[in-house]
């Protein structure tokens, strides 16, 4: 039964909902563009902004969904923790795209959301902390990548969840570089955030 659900939990994560929003709006395939990551800041840098707010919507609709089916189906928190670790799998590679996807962030948050909200403040305050210390938001991104298994642990005080949240991290890892960190994209491009959110509409 746990499997079913893991499995489950990886098909709903590999939906690529990036990928099907770039094509029906903008007719391109999204690996073609930008970073080539199947992602929400990649829609909304190389296709539109509203686009990406979609992907957005979308992307944590997979975490959240991961999560109800787990507690649906009444498994254990080990197995929730591994559905959702499963989901982000499916959004990092996609049976869809022949192993191509997006990084899982936005519904790997969704789901923490729901299964401990504290973990992720407590984890923005991190990322705040080291961006504001090291002037760098891909040491801040690393950072937070890194304690997300020990944040979790501390919130829940549950040894599984420094488990699945360690296996989380490594997915993570695994797609984290300066060529497709959000921030350093977007400073190619705009001076700051700001400058991006605000920008003439695309």
């Amino acid at each position: 039964m746990e499997l079913i659900l893991l499995v489950a939990g990886y098909l709903v994560g590999s939906i690529p909902v990036a990928w099907i929003v770039t094509k029906l709006v903008a007719g391109k395939d999204l690996r073609s563009l930008g970073s080539g990551n199947v992602g929400v800041m990649n829609v909304a840098l190389s296709v539109a902004r509203w686009a990406g707010l979609l992907v957005l919507a979308g992307e944590a609709a997979k975490g959240a969904l991961a999560v109800l089916l787990a507690r649906r189906w009444g498994v254990s928190d080990l197995y929730l923790g591994l559905t959702v670790v499963s989901a982000v799998a499916g959004t990092r590679w996609s049976i869809w795209m022949r192993g191509a996807g997006g990084r899982g962030n936005t519904a790997g948050t969704a789901a923490l959301l729901l299964i401990a909200w504290q973990s992720v403040v407590l984890s923005l305050a991190i990322w705040i902390l080291v961006r504001f210390l090291a002037r760098s938001s891909f040491l801040a991104t690393r950072i937070w990548i890194l304690s997300l298994p020990v944040t979790l642990g501390l919130v829940t005080a549950s040894w599984t969840s420094v488990v699945w949240g360690s296996a989380l991290s490594l997915i993570y890892l695994s797609a984290h570089s300066k060529q497709t960190d959000d921030h350093t994209l977007i400073k190619a491009s705009w001076p700051t955030l700001w400058d991006f959110l605000t920008a003439p509409r695309r």
